[in-house]
Order: C-alpha cells, then structure tokens, then sequence
C-alpha cells in the first residue's frame, strides 16, 4: 500500500479536493469540473448502508444509463444461472420505484451504458460469446444500430458531449487499447489509445478526463489508475491504487471520486470504499460498504450514490445506498 502521509498533510491543510465541483456539466455527462470552489465542497465523510428497497430481478455486470432527475436505465446483466438478460428497468433511485421498459435487441452482461445526444446506448457485452453490437433505445424498441470495430465486453463507457467514449474491455482473445468515440446513431471512431489494455476497470468523469481504476488482466487485479482525456483521448498513467482491484464501482461526488468494492483477486472481494482526488493523485480512506460487493450499476444524484444489485455472495438484487457529505 502505497503511503497516505502526504495526502493527509494535505487534507489538514488545505481540505484539497479534486472532481465534481461547480462548473456546468457536459450534455448528459453528469459530471462537472474537476477542482471544487472552496474546501467546503470537499466531501469527507461517506456512509454506506442498506437500502429499503431492491431491484425487481437480481442481477450483476448490467449497463446503467443516467436519465437525469435521480432515474437510470439499468439494462442487460448476469441474472441467476449466469444467464445473460435482455431486461431494461427505468429506476427512480429516490424511491426505489422501477417501471418495466422494452427489452435489448440482443441480451447481454458484462456491458456498459451512456447517454450520447439524450440517447440511451447499450455497447458491446457478453452472451454466449462477446458482442460488438451498440444497442440504441429509439421509440419504444431497442435496435442496432452500430458495431464496434471487434467484439468488446468486461469494457467500461463514459459520456462526454454528444457522444460516449469506450474505454478497455475484452475482445474474446485480448484487451484492445484502443479509445472508441461513439455517437447516438452508431457509427463509431478511433480516439486514442490506453497505456495498458485492461478489463473490469472502474471509470468515473471528472472535469474533462475519464479516469479508469485498477481492473484485470489474465486473472491478476491491477493497481494502475489510468486518466484518459475526454477531449483527445490521449492517455497516461495518473497513479497507483492503494491495492491491486478489478471490479470495483467508481463515483464522482463533489470534487472527489469514490472507489467502492470489488475484487482484490478473482475469489476475494472488498468492501474497502476510497477517496481519490484528482489534483492530488492520492488516496484515503472512506469507510466500508455493508458487504463485500463487486459488479454493481452505479448511480448517483448529487451527493448520493446506489449501488445496484453486483455479486455478494451471489447475483443479488440488494440496493447499497452511500450518503456523502
């Protein structure tokens, strides 16, 4: 593990912060500037519970799509029997309440999901085998509308502008390195490359740079933290994780991002949550979540964060909620 000395001095300091702060955010990125106004804005305290409410199915490795107004699209997954599903739900992460939305053209898991021009996106995932597929919600149907240059699952997407960004991921042989733009109608281009190809990274946006989280290769868990420009997609190794994790879920909150659970090894989950504040490049930090949980959709409203369904001991259908403040 790395040392925190230097992080802490800082802290007691300066109250230094680094993601989600006062700018605007880009169109559907939900994801603002990446240095706070003030040091108030920092958070420091994260409390993870329980929540009263679950999914209607259980399920892990699913896309979640933010809608804006505290809902998200939560799509696809691994349910019960490691069977993938075609299952959409509109969640309303305040009150738990979920309405049934059309199922995916094309059922998958391990696969990732954002919003490109307002429009709701499916990328890649697993069945029987990886997919390349970009599945598009027009109307009241899910259709194809694209297709990765080769197939992608395990792999991690983030909204920036218009268009969504595609970052790592398996291709059924290898981790491609290759950023991929992708736009509401499909059609996908070629953005940048990473340092290192990986799979089952955690990705969070701060400010106008994707940052990508441990992840796996070869069945060993990394300990890289990897920065991707949004704008470019150049690349560059930003840090190291306090220990090696895959897994994990990522959230930005006010002018930090939040690193929760995941997998230490690939039969060894956490329930360990850190802070990591871009400026500083550290870590501290941020408490336990009530179980060891890996592979959760993640949504967030301001300073709330749902974990929802992942693996415990199983597939569950168990909502964490994080309250930051």
């Amino acid at each position: 593990m790395r040392p925190l000395l230097l992080l802490v001095a800082c802290l007691l300091l300066t109250g230094c912060g680094g993601h989600h702060a006062a700018a605007p955010s880009r169109a559907g990125s939900g994801q603002p500037s990446s240095r706070p106004t003030h040091a108030a804005s920092v958070p420091h305290v994260a409390i993870a519970r329980t929540a009263s409410w679950t999914l209607p199915v259980a399920s892990a490795r699913q896309a979640v799509v933010p809608l804006g107004h505290g809902r998200v699209l939560v799509a696809g997954g691994l349910v019960a029997g490691d069977a993938s599903t075609g299952r959409v739900s509109e969640v309303d992460l305040a009150s738990g309440r979920a309405r049934a939305m059309p199922e995916l053209a094309v059922p998958v898991h391990d696969v990732a999901g954002a919003l490109a021009g307002g429009i709701p996106l499916v990328i890649g995932g697993g069945n029987a085998t990886e997919q390349d597929v970009v599945q598009a919600l027009r109307g009241r149907a899910w259709q194809v509308v694209g297709h990765l240059p080769t197939t992608r699952s395990d792999l991690a997407a983030v909204s920036y502008g218009t268009d969504a960004l595609v970052i790592g991921g398996y291709d059924g042989v290898g981790t491609p390195t290759t950023v991929l733009r992708v736009s509401a109608d499909g059609s996908v281009h070629p953005e940048g490359r990473l340092v290192r190809g990986l799979r089952y990274a955690a990705a969070a946006v701060a400010g106008r740079t994707a940052y990508l989280f441990g992840g796996e290769v070869l069945g060993r868990e990394l300990d890289v933290v990897q920065a991707v420009d949004l704008r470019t997609g150049r690349t560059r190794v930003a840090g190291r994780l306090p220990v090696p994790i895959g897994h994990a879920m990522a959230a930005a909150v006010g002018g930090r991002i939040l690193l929760m659970g995941g997998r230490t090894s690939p039969d060894r989950q956490t329930a360990a949550m850190w802070w990591f504040d871009p400026a500083s490049a550290g870590f501290s930090r941020a408490g336990t979540l009530p179980v060891p949980v890996s592979d959760a959709a993640v949504g967030t409203e301001g300073r709330r964060v749902w974990l929802l369904g992942g693996e415990d001991a199983s597939v569950t259908d168990h909502v964490v909620f994080v309250n930051v403040r």
